[in-house]
Formats: C-alpha cells, structure tokens, sequence
C-alpha cells in the first residue's frame, strides 16, 4: 500500500502553493456568489450541496456560514 504524504512536503514549490492558490480561488468564488446572488456549489460526501452565500460576505466568514438551498430533483 502507497503512503499518503501531505502536500506540503511536495519538492515542487508549485504543488507546495497549490492548496493556497485554491483557497483563494474559492473565496474569490465565494464573493462573485454573493455579489451576482447566485449559489456556489459544493460537494461533501457525494452530496451536491447548493450555498447561498450572504451579500456581507467578507473572507472572514467561513463556507459553515451560508445557508443550503433546495436541489429541485
């Protein structure tokens, strides 16, 4: 069995700021959500998940902060 290793041991300085570099593009995201008032979805134990995201949405707030919306299935 292969060993997991954390990516932030990676000898590639870019794998090291990957994770970084998508924290940002999912506030960016998370902000664009809030301004257009459109929801981001997410994905959590292979459940799609549809947040609406407040309209004060600053980067201090977290994902745990915005409300679900109904999946019309």
């Amino acid at each position: 069995m292969n060993q997991t290793r954390s990516i932030e041991l990676a000898r590639s300085s870019s794998l090291k700021g990957s994770v970084a570099a998508m924290a940002r593009a999912a506030d960016q995201a998370r902000r664009t959500a809030a301004q257009t008032r459109t929801a981001v979805v997410v994905e959590r134990d292979g459940v799609l998940e549809f947040l609406h995201i407040a309209a004060s949405y600053t980067a201090a707030d977290t994902v745990s902060m915005a409300e679900p919306l109904a999946k019309d299935r």
